[in-house]
């Protein structure tokens, strides 16, 4: 018995090119004018039979009316039974084929009609049926102008054979009407010409610009890919990287307690500021996936300027000393609507740079009234930016001048950290720069009255923080071996006891034979398989009344995660945690909800 042969899927069919289309286009736009032609031709043929038609032969003239009669109907009908389907590029070829033979059959009927109506010597007669076809040939030029050989089909019989009835009368008056009607002729050839070139570039090029957009399309959609694929990178590389230098901060902290001599304890603290080090890199792309996940709020007020620059000249003034500048203050008394914090990092960034990069002459910060806006600016005399590479310095991680990756020189955040906050706050930036010369960078901020200054909020006296005391006993939950036991070593320094678990399956056991209640948990966000220290800290609470404090520690910088961390109301870490960091948020954990 022979197996059936298996359907083979059909090839998909390659997709139209725009000459394609342009085709089906004009055939779409032949098809919509149909409708005037008819009309034009009805319209003509009464006019015809009821003026000329009592001085044309019957068995001429009838023949020659029910032949139109006919191919306006034909037509019509056609007309109508192909307007059921629109035009597409597969049929577009058999159509405008089809409206170059039906257009050439009426222009053939109408090369009759001269023939049949023509009354030789009756010039009165002549100029109506002349006029009749110049009303057709127009109504053609502006109906069939997307197809050519369906315009010339038409308008080529009837006007060559209405100068050709002219020509039979040998006189000058008809001699000056067929000179006439043949530079219509050339003309309007002419014309129609140039009208279809430009109709079929226009609907060309409207296709390569659908094009070139479907292109530009796919590009930005590689290129949001792309910059996916790096923030998820990104992510995981920050995350796997912060959970060793985490686990060496608490190592290095726990070491710090025992006794050491000299030497050793010199080369701790050696260790200390190298992980010291990694933690500032670390936290200035936290600075940037916060930014980009919008989870820094903007707290918009009416400030005094010249106070809060004068604070942060006074700050960067040390390093500028130490490097022979001369760092300059020049701000009246003004007041500007901002975020005094996000201006702060803004102006502290951009005046840091302008320190580090330059070597000799001075650094200005100023602020001045201009349009209505105050432009403070920072201003060098380093060593200036290549205008064709000064948008690059906004990106992440480029540092022009600094090819061998100084680390004293920073990470090549800074600047983008400032695009992003500028963006936040609404703040125009603008730069100029002169290589060799020196760089001004200018903020425009809204100016406000000064009279509307809000007072900086007061300032509570802090009531002596709470704090574990030896002897009480704190849960840690992570999942790496080795943090859970650099996190029980430092707490274990400072007197605490420790119960550690990889998961809540594995501190369960251990939660039951409890006796006491502990003082607070430790969780790691992000534990085994599906399970969260969110989650683990809902079920700890549960447990214990919502009375338990839960510090959250997390080394993630993807969106979705550091805003569901974010979102909880536990007190949140960011990896690496300095053992200072970990007292500081066990005290605010401890004290309660504020």
């Amino acid at each position: 018995m022979t197996a059936a042969a298996t359907p083979q899927p059909a090839a998909p069919q390659a997709p139209p090119t725009d000459e394609a289309r342009v085709r089906a286009d004009q055939a779409a736009l032949l098809q919509g004018n149909v409708k005037s032609l008819m009309l034009g031709n009805a319209a003509a043929t009464l006019i015809a039979v009821l003026m000329l038609g009592s001085a044309a032969a019957p068995w001429a003239l009838w023949p020659w009316v029910a032949l139109q009669v006919a191919s306006i109907g034909f037509n019509s009908w056609a007309s109508w039974r192909v307007g059921q389907r629109p035009a597409t590029p597969r049929n577009a070829q058999r159509r405008l084929h089809a409206a170059a033979m039906a257009s050439t059959t009426s222009g053939l009927l109408w090369a009759l009609g001269v023939v049949v109506l023509w009354q030789p010597g009756d010039f009165a007669s002549q100029l109506l049926l002349i006029f009749l076809i110049t009303g057709l040939s127009a109504n053609a030029l502006n109906s069939l102008n997307a197809h050519l050989p369906a315009f010339y089909g038409f308008f080529m019989p009837c006007t060559l054979s209405a100068l050709g009835a002219t020509l039979t009368d040998w006189n000058l008056r008809a001699m000056f009407v067929a000179i006439m009607a043949a530079i219509y002729i050339v003309t309007s050839a002419q014309f129609v010409k140039r009208l279809h070139a430009t109709l079929v570039e226009s609907l060309r090029r409207r296709y390569q610009v659908e094009t070139l957009a479907a292109d530009l399309r796919e590009q930005k959609e590689l290129a949001e890919q792309a910059n996916q694929a790096k923030s998820r990178f990104l992510a995981a590389a920050s995350h796997d990287l912060r959970q060793p230098v985490h686990a060496l901060s608490l190592f290095v902290g726990a070491l710090g307690q025992r006794p050491l001599d000299g030497e050793s304890r010199r080369l701790v603290g050696h260790v200390q500021s190298a992980v010291d080090s990694m933690g500032t890199m670390f936290n200035a792309l936290l600075d940037v996936s916060q930014l980009d996940a919008g989870m820094v709020p903007v707290n918009l007020r009416v400030l005094a300027l010249r106070p809060l620059l004068q604070r942060i000249a006074n700050d960067e003034g040390t390093l500028a000393q130490r490097k022979g500048l001369r760092l300059r203050l020049n701000a009246p008394e003004l007041a500007v609507r901002c975020d005094p914090v996000l201006l702060e990092r803004v102006l502290r960034n951009l005046l840091c740079n302008a320190v580090r990069y330059t070597d000799h002459g001075g650094v200005l910060l100023s602020a001045r009234v201009r349009a209505g806006n105050v432009r403070v600016r920072v201003q060098d005399t380093g060593i200036g930016i290549e205008p064709q590479r000064q948008d690059e310095v906004f990106q992440e991680f480029v540092q022009l001048h600094n090819p061998e990756r100084d680390r004293a020189k920073g990470l090549g955040l800074g600047l983008a950290i400032v695009r992003r906050l500028v963006n936040l706050l609404g703040v125009p930036l603008t730069l100029h720069s002169v290589p060799g010369r020196g760089t001004c960078f200018t903020l425009r901020l809204p100016l406000a009255p000064p009279a509307a200054v809000e007072p900086e909020p007061a300032q509570q006296a802090a009531a002596p923080p709470a704090s574990a005391t030896p002897g009480d006993l704190v849960l840690v939950v992570d999942d790496d071996a080795e943090i859970r036991g650099a996190m029980a070593d430092l707490l274990a320094g400072w007197g605490l006891r420790v119960i550690a678990a990889a998961g809540m399956a594995e501190l369960q056991p251990q939660l039951m034979a409890l006796t006491e209640p502990p003082r607070l948990a430790i969780c790691d966000y992000r534990l085994r398989g599906n399970e969260t220290g969110l989650a683990v800290a809902e079920e700890l609470q549960t447990l214990f009344n919502d009375e338990l404090p839960i510090i959250l520690i997390t080394g993630d910088t993807a969106a979705d995660r550091l805003r569901g961390a974010s979102a909880s109301r536990h007190v949140l870490l960011h990896k690496p945690v300095s053992p200072q960091a970990l007292q500081m948020a066990m005290a605010q954990a401890l004290a309660g909800p504020l």
